[in-house]
């Protein structure tokens, strides 16, 4: 699939810090870089070798970069599961780090030179997905028990209540993803 892509990844610093990142590894003297946009429906996973494109998978991605080596890549709901570079050899993998001026780094940097506003983010940032989905999750077990007849019990919750659950779960949810923190019970794409 070499030369098929067009486009480069230094591109996300343009586009925009939450619909579209790199992450990039030296690996044997050249730079490799992991470019994903969030909003393409197909989660395809671009691979670059110094600038020039290797290859495309989508998600769960492995993509060969030499005899000795692939990188797989996966997404969650919000972000990136992971992004790492196995060794055919069986050495340990090793973790791309998000590329300078993305979410993900933008994010790294605040916990580093803020720890203690990040663990309180955090915390909450757990808190409220947690009950997000159990508040959530019976409402949409309702729209698939239309289609199947039944119903679920349900948190008679006030309308804003509701509400600000439910944007506080995307906000959770994007917190967790620029941290990169995966929990397969709630940040799952394939159910």
């Amino acid at each position: 699939m070499r030369g098929q892509e067009s486009g480069t990844p230094s591109a996300v610093q343009e586009v925009g810090l939450l619909w579209r990142s790199t992450f990039e590894l030296e690996y044997r003297g050249s730079l490799l870089v992991a470019d994903v946009d969030f909003f393409d429906f197909s989660e395809k996973i671009r691979l670059y070798r110094d600038g020039e494109f290797v290859a495309v998978d989508s998600s769960p991605a492995r993509l060969r970069v030499d005899d000795h080596a692939t990188v797989e890549a996966a997404l969650s709901l919000y972000g990136m599961q992971y992004v790492r570079l196995v060794h055919l050899d069986g050495r340990p993998a090793d973790s791309f780090r998000p590329s300078a001026g993305t979410g993900e780094d933008r994010r790294a940097k605040f916990s580093a030179n803020h720890p203690t506003a990040d663990a309180i983010i955090s915390a909450c940032s757990w808190i409220v997905l947690v009950l997000a989905v159990v508040t959530q999750l019976p409402e949409l077990l309702n729209v698939l028990g239309r289609l199947l007849d039944f119903t679920a019990p349900t948190f008679d919750l006030p309308g804003w209540l509701n509400t600000a659950l439910q944007i506080g779960g995307i906000l959770a949810g994007l917190d967790r993803a620029l941290r990169m923190k995966f929990n397969r019970w709630i940040d799952n794409t394939h159910l």
